[in-house]
């Protein structure tokens, strides 16, 4: 793998609630893609939100 295509870092997720892990492991099956895909897309929804929210609070002391 050439070092541009390296992921930029790698870590464990460790879901505490049983029924999440299940969820994410029944639509991982459902729709036939990695476990790991349906986290990172999670992953980047909830900074995208947060981004927003900030972003709202920003512009609300103009």
């Amino acid at each position: 793998m050439i070092d541009n295509e390296k992921s930029k870092g790698d870590f464990v997720v460790r879901l505490t609630n049983p029924m999440s892990y299940d969820r994410l492991h029944i639509l991982s099956s459902e729709y036939s893609v990695s476990t790991e895909l349906l986290v990172n897309v999670a992953v980047e929804r909830l900074l995208n939100d947060i981004e927003f929210v900030r972003k709202l609070r920003s512009s609300k002391g103009d």
